[in-house]
């Protein structure tokens, strides 16, 4: 049977972009070739958007499959990208009906975006000019028979497949034994690929775990070898300190004092020790008067101008006793001197004499 002249004019127009102008006599009668097995499918020229986000306007065949009498039909497309034939159709299967839905993980239908995988045996063996649109839809019908790819809220893929196995009347068997074997492998391969999936998933979070605890022990390790680093500056440190402390003992093993005490106490060179004495405890009477008198201002009991008259009388008597105590001796050596030449000193025929080192605290 021919088909519509209406139907060969929008196919002629349809290819006309297409990439290779010698073969459209092939590729209409691909499309032809399927309308007529295939009633179902009508010819339709869209906007076909690919998973790159590129967009083209092809030839599409769209229409349902009834795969089986006693299975629901699918919403069945067929693409022709630009490079066809020498590239296969993109094919599409959708549920006819609402309730119904794709099975996760069929070996031949993605479930996500209902794309047919090139598993199936027509579309990963598709060549010219051995392959066809028809081969190819009788190919799909064949092993969505044995494996369909549609369930509902109710649950009724397996159910219905094992009803229409034993119930329905006998068809005539199209699909090969390679067919049935790919269909029993794919199965099997989206059983496995759970298991994986969910191990895949159980491994991923132990690495994160080992990764977060990996973290720490490098953190750990960072933070011992800043510590190891800080122990050796300071023991190094100390070696320096004892080093030190060796030379000092062995020079002040060579002072002949008497005793301990004798090394330790304060000497002071010549001078008016005791002149130097009385300055330097009136110079601090006076500065305790003057304490006194700043408080006596504060608390009222003296008035602002007696007050300035008594600070400079005995800023006054402070002056001449700082000088006298400055005048008074011309060195003091601090007590506890035990410097080397200390000892020299010391172990000499002529002795320092020694002083009175007075601490008042105030």
């Amino acid at each position: 049977m021919d088909a519509p002249a209406g139907t060969v004019e929008l196919v002629d127009a349809a290819l006309a972009p297409y990439a290779h102008p010698d073969l459209r006599w092939l590729v209409r009668r691909h499309v032809l070739a399927v309308l007529r097995d295939f009633p179902s499918l009508s010819p339709s020229v869209d906007t076909y958007t690919s998973d790159d986000g590129a967009s083209a306007v092809l030839l599409n065949a769209r229409g349902l499959l009834a795969v089986s009498r006693a299975l629901p039909p699918l919403l069945l497309t067929l693409w022709l990208p630009r490079e066809y034939p020498y590239a296969p159709p993109v094919v599409y299967a959708f549920p006819a009906a609402p309730p119904a839905s794709l099975v996760p993980d069929h070996p031949f239908v993605d479930h996500r975006t209902g794309r047919v995988r090139r598993e199936l045996p027509c579309l990963r063996g598709w060549r010219v000019p051995g392959s066809s649109l028809t081969g190819l839809v009788r190919s799909l019908v064949a092993a969505l028979r044995m494996c369909h790819p549609l369930t509902s809220s109710l649950g009724f893929v397996d159910d219905v497949t094992t009803r229409a196995t034993a119930t329905a009347p006998p068809e005539k068997k199209d699909a090969t034994p390679l067919d049935e074997l790919v269909a029993r492998l794919g199965r099997d391969t989206a059983a496995f690929r759970g298991r994986v999936d969910k191990d895949i998933q159980a491994m991923a979070s132990v690495q994160a775990s080992l990764r977060a605890r990996g973290d720490a022990m490098a953190r750990a390790v960072r933070e011992l070898e800043e510590e190891r680093m800080r122990l050796e500056r300071a023991v190094t440190a100390s070696l320096g300190h004892r080093g030190q402390l060796i030379s000092w003992l062995q020079q002040a093993s060579h002072c002949h004092a008497a005793d301990a005490g004798a090394v330790l106490e304060p000497r002071t060179v010549a001078g008016d020790v005791a002149r130097w004495l009385e300055s330097r405890a009136s110079e601090l009477a006076v500065d305790d008067a003057m304490d006194a008198l700043g408080h006596a201002l504060e608390d009222g009991a003296l008035g602002f101008n007696e007050y300035m008259k008594r600070v400079k009388i005995l800023a006054r008597e402070q002056f001449f006793h700082r000088h006298a105590a400055s005048t008074s001796l011309s060195k003091r050596i601090v007590p506890g001197d035990l410097s080397p030449i200390a000892c020299k000193k010391q172990g000499a025929e002529t002795e320092p004499s020694l002083g009175v080192v007075v601490v008042v605290v105030r």
